[in-house]
């Protein structure tokens, strides 16, 4: 069974791509007594306005995505036209028939249903689909070839979702996808956790036990531990065919060659978490072991498109290179702006993988470039991130 993981970066499906261009390319004039940029009869168009989290606009990024998307490699914006969107949902398609030819896929950032028919071959003829409409438009999906059979859970993880908080500062929840393989229980997670916590390697480190103040990302992370380990627990009871994967925003490798605790306490991590302690190691934490047959492996990661670009990848599991990320990036090797330490699988026992999992170049089609006058349509990437795939057996 091949399995693959893919963040699509705010994929929407055509017709609702057709009303973001329509929106995008609108004016809008600054409010001076809201001091927000509104939409108006004329002024600026929303593709040259300065987009962010807090961005002074009058635009909710939980019903529609940000105006700034695409961009060049100089981070340019990139106003985007129907035509050039067509084209790109073409090139997923080709790229998923042809360089990935998944049975199970776990898609992160398309908006539902319909924006994963436009993207699968056939418009998904062949394929059974896994989503939801509920949060924001930044959703997750599963689809499955027909002939492992109809589903028998499909359902969001609310948990992982952070339901307590505001609803404007809750984060994604996770999709969980249970099939009967071959008269075998098979249970997938699919997740993309809190971002911009990525690594205790960074400079200044991105300490998942940190405090940089109520804005600090690594505090949302820090609370959806429990409910990442809570599920993985509580699904490995009943079968070992278990994979959790998706994007998770975290360099777990570096976490595994860091040195020290892997709670702020010392504790076992296969006891219960007390409130007050506070985890370093994602994956230790949830992957402790802890009850008996809930173990699980983190594929290891390879990047097979040249020996430059796989021996970057193995050096880039312990460090942090930035020489080595640029590298990656180039459409000579993976092509990508988020080329390796975001996305990961992890298996249970029910399955062996000899093979490490595997980044899938994009190459030049992880480029955007803005039209031009002998290109009157801009050329969009096909993501910021690579697919990462896996071939599971028995």
């Amino acid at each position: 069974m091949k399995v693959a993981t893919w963040n699509l970066g705010w994929h929407l499906s055509l017709a609702e791509a057709k009303v973001w261009i329509a929106k995008c390319s609108a004016p809008f004039q600054l409010n001076a007594a809201t001091g927000l940029w509104e939409p108006a009869e004329s002024g600026t168009p929303g593709w040259e306005l300065t987009w962010g989290r807090d961005a002074p606009i009058a635009w909710n990024i939980s019903v529609l995505p940000p105006c700034d998307v695409f961009k060049t490699p100089a981070f340019d914006i990139v106003p985007v036209t129907e035509a050039a969107y067509v084209k790109r949902s073409g090139q997923l398609t080709t790229f998923i028939e042809n360089k990935i030819a998944p049975d199970v896929i776990a898609f992160q950032e398309v908006s539902g249903e319909q924006a994963v028919r436009d993207v699968l071959p056939n418009d998904g003829a062949d394929y059974l689909i896994c989503p939801f409409t509920s949060h924001k438009v930044q959703r997750l999906a599963f689809a499955w070839k027909k002939e492992l059979g109809q589903a028998v859970e499909c359902e969001v993880e609310d948990a992982l979702s952070l339901p307590f908080l505001a609803e404007k500062d809750r984060v994604r929840p996770g999709l969980a996808l249970a099939l009967n393989i071959d008269g075998k229980l098979t249970r997938f997670l699919n997740v993309h956790l809190k971002s911009s916590c990525v690594s205790p390697l960074d400079t200044p480190p991105d300490a998942l036990d940190g405090d940089a103040g109520d804005g600090d990302p690594c505090k949302v992370l820090q609370q959806q531990i429990v409910p990442l380990e809570t599920w993985i627990e509580h699904k490995s009871v009943n079968t070992n065919r278990v994979v959790v994967l998706g994007d998770f925003n975290r360099n777990v490798w570096h976490e595994t060659h860091e040195t020290g605790k892997t709670r702020t306490d010392g504790s076992d991590p296969k006891s219960e978490l007390p409130s007050t302690v506070k985890v370093r190691k994602l994956i230790d934490e949830v992957n402790d072991g802890a009850p008996d047959g809930s173990q699980l492996t983190l594929l290891d990661e390879a990047c097979p498109i040249n020996v430059a670009s796989d021996n970057t990848c193995k050096r880039l599991k312990s460090a942090k290179i930035s020489d080595d990320e640029k590298l990656l990036k180039r459409s000579e090797n993976l092509g990508c702006r988020n080329p390796v330490g975001l996305d990961h699988i992890l298996i249970g026992a029910g399955f062996s993988n000899p093979h490490p999992a595997e980044k899938v170049a994009l190459g030049r089609q992880g480029r955007t470039l803005s039209a031009s006058a002998e290109h009157p349509n801009p050329l969009l990437g096909l993501s910021d991130h690579c697919p990462l795939t896996a071939v599971l057996s028995d």
